[in-house]
């Protein structure tokens, strides 16, 4: 499940050790989501995205997580949101979440290893987390404005209606890289159970801002991608980059052996 021309190259299947060549004047994007609690190795890169769900039902020592991304990536810019399973990431925010799961912030909060991700800390390390914001990373002499949000539908009675939803991606500005957790509606969101549960507003704001990359996970068994081409010779590659399987247990990523390692995409910077 590979595709490479000279405007982009997207690698789902690689030898770990011995990862494809770069293309010539391009950005190299590595990849990952709902990597719930695990880690792995991840190649190099110049900018690594994280699509949210660092966490499995936001039980974790989240500066674990920190060490790992810091010391596994040698990338100078590390990008991430928050997921459904992140509740504890957006104390300061309306949680993306269901509800289903109890979160004791007196007691699950550890605002030091939430530094070691979200802070001064965190960016010191070159982590930069993004809650409906916009980070620009330059590479060569390409800038790149992405933009993150913990958006994904779920429709549950704690979500934002969609009301709320269109309010929140209307306010989504110019960006090149796009990030959420889950999907637009009718790419890469199937289910197990042949539904597709993607973002309805998120598909159509989709036409009026034209990423030239989409980055999300959350529905775990439509990991793959697509390319989205519009009339104006503009595309948009949309990967969904999840790193589980549909297990709810989650299963430790083997190395090069069950295509759950990160996704490697090639932007050229002309």
């Amino acid at each position: 499940m590979n595709s490479v021309n000279n405007k982009y190259a997207v690698y789902f299947k690689y030898d770990i050790n011995n990862p494809p060549e770069k293309l010539h004047n391009s950005t190299r994007f590595i990849l990952i989501s709902d990597t719930h609690n695990r880690t792995f190795h991840i190649p190099d890169g110049d900018i690594l995205i994280h699509a949210g769900d660092l966490t499995f039902l936001h039980k974790v020592n989240y500066d674990i997580t920190a060490r790992w991304l810091v010391e596994e990536c040698d990338i100078k810019y590390k990008v991430f949101i928050a997921g459904n399973h992140d509740k504890l990431l957006l104390r300061d925010g309306k949680p993306y979440s269901d509800g289903s799961w109890n979160v004791d912030f007196d007691t699950d909060y550890d605002p030091q290893a939430i530094d070691s991700l979200c802070g001064k800390q965190g960016v010191s390390n070159g982590l930069f987390y993004l809650q409906n914001n916009t980070k620009k990373c330059t590479v060569g002499d390409r800038t790149w404005n992405i933009f993150g949000s913990p958006l994904y539908s779920s429709r549950r009675p704690t979500e934002h209606t969609a009301k709320e939803t269109l309010r929140i991606v209307n306010n989504f500005p110019p960006m090149d890289v796009l990030i959420t957790h889950g999907p637009p509606r009718d790419i890469l969101d199937k289910t197990k159970t042949n539904l597709n549960v993607g973002c309805v507003e998120l598909t159509e704001a989709l036409h009026r801002l034209k990423p030239i990359l989409h980055v999300y996970g959350h529905i775990h068994e439509s990991r793959g991608y697509k390319v989205v081409e519009y009339d104006d010779n503009t595309f948009t590659i949309h990967v969904n980059a999840a790193n589980s399987t549909i297990s709810r247990f989650y299963n430790e990523i083997d190395d090069g052996s069950d295509e759950l390692d990160a996704v490697i995409v090639d932007i050229s910077n002309e």
